[in-house]
């Protein structure tokens, strides 16, 4: 206890944004809140959220049971009066019809991610003395699971990147001793040391690990875009390899025994020949973590091997995924990918059914709802994570045919039907959105 203390003076002391808890009144739940959080949000509230939050304590008190002593209920009686006086500055005599009200509005504002739990942790680390570089590269792996999973908007994450490329810069890590100078003179690469760095990276699903043919044919950025599960799709898709001058056969190969010509040019083959597809924001600014001669992890790869790992059917996924995590074990990491490929084929699978299927999907007049049944691909996507995947694709596949957007709900039957798991979706987050679901 009394080295929390101090670390809270601590970080008081240092002006974190001037933090504190969201509601001054409840001293049993703490949320750590501070100003700039409502303007690194998706949505903006129309009102003071710390009076939401003391509305919120207000009314949880009036359920409290009615068995406690008189001096408590006293010293109750004289908070309450006190919030309802605060409250009832906002034009709302009653408290209790207040808090409804803002909770009302609260809901009808839709889903929407705070910062990256990763990136606060470093930020803490930062300021206490005691970041590594560890803990950089976890905190760049926790903003790409939300780009990855589009739980941000762009604005956000561009902001987000800015933020953890000062860090990386201003820690010195750009310059960490990944070489030796030789007697002579000659530099050659230190194997055991490691560096993070940033790059433009192409929107294809773990590349590194797959080929580049299959990727980009997989891939729901250039899947939804060029229709790949139909054969005009699949005809595109040859088609724009022969125009940037990559045979078929060598785009099949594993990525990483590709020609090193067709990877110097790549970024610039796409560059030139992908806005004539309607593919105008291919590349965006990802992290990599650089390890000895030629290892080279990118932080979307780590993203999609350990949510793989996460929502494995073996009762080790979690540690398995741990281990993933901490790059000490490369082999974990390399077999979450090869079954987050299998996923993403399940996907591209099932939303070819979905899309060509007559009244697969059901149209309502506020929703759209899909089921699926395919006992083989329910395995694979008979969960939250890969469920929520494959209605994002089914979203952007119909946003792309012109089709009116409207909230998606998936079905999926497991276990021969025992069980039903149950997503909703509402489209990708968009900046100043203020009606998601009525």
């Amino acid at each position: 206890m009394t080295k929390l203390k101090w670390q809270t003076r601590y970080l008081h002391h240092e002006n974190v944004g001037e933090l504190h808890n969201l509601s001054h009144q409840n001293d049993r739940v703490v949320v750590l809140y501070t100003g700039d959080d409502e303007n690194q949000g998706d949505l903006s509230y129309d009102f003071d959220v710390s009076a939401l939050a003391a509305a919120s304590d207000l009314n949880n008190d009036d359920e409290d049971d009615s068995d406690s002593d008189d001096e408590n209920e006293s010293d109750g009686d004289e908070d309450g009066n006190r919030k309802k006086r605060r409250l009832s500055e906002d034009g709302e005599t009653d408290p209790l019809k207040l808090f409804r009200k803002l909770k009302k509005e609260y809901y009808h504002m839709g889903t929407f991610h705070g910062k990256p739990s990763g990136c606060l942790m470093y930020e803490l680390s930062h300021y206490l003395r005691k970041n590594t570089n560890d803990l950089l590269w976890l905190a760049c792996v926790s903003l790409t699971d939300q780009f990855v999973h589009e739980r941000l908007t762009n604005e956000r994450y561009q902001a987000g990147v800015m933020e953890l490329k000062q860090h990386i810069n201003s820690s010195g890590n750009l310059d960490t001793l990944t070489s030796v100078t030789l007697k002579d003179g000659t530099k050659v690469c230190a194997p055991d040391a490691s560096r993070i760095t940033y790059e433009d990276e192409p929107r294809l699903m773990l590349l590194q690990e797959w080929n580049l043919f299959d990727s980009m044919l997989c891939s729901s950025y250039m899947a939804t875009k060029l229709k790949t599960w139909s054969d005009n799709g699949t005809k595109k898709l040859m088609l724009l390899l022969a125009q940037m001058g990559f045979a078929l056969d060598e785009s099949k190969q594993k990525f990483r025994y590709m020609s090193a010509e067709i990877k110097r040019t790549m970024k610039d083959m796409f560059d030139h020949f992908l806005p004539d597809y309607g593919l105008t924001d291919f590349y965006y600014r990802g992290f990599l973590l650089l390890h000895g001669y030629s290892s080279k992890v990118s932080a979307a790869d780590v993203v999609y091997g350990v949510t793989a790992l996460l929502e494995s059917p073996k009762s080790t996924g979690f540690g398995e995924a741990y281990d993933a995590l901490s790059l000490k074990k490369l082999e974990k990491l390399e077999s979450g990918m090869r079954h987050a490929i299998k996923i993403q084929r399940a996907i591209l699978r099932q939303g070819s059914t979905a899309i060509t299927r007559k009244r697969a999907i059901r149209s309502g007049s506020k929703f759209r709802w899909v089921k699926l049944e395919d006992s083989a691909d329910t395995k694979l996507l008979g969960n939250p994570q890969a469920l929520t995947k494959f209605g994002y694709f089914l979203m952007d596949a119909l946003r792309e045919k012109g089709a009116k957007m409207k909230p998606l709900i998936c079905v999926c039957y497991t276990q021969g039907k025992d069980k039903v798991l149950i997503v909703g979706v509402c489209g990708k987050p968009r900046l100043g959105v203020t009606d998601v679901i009525p």
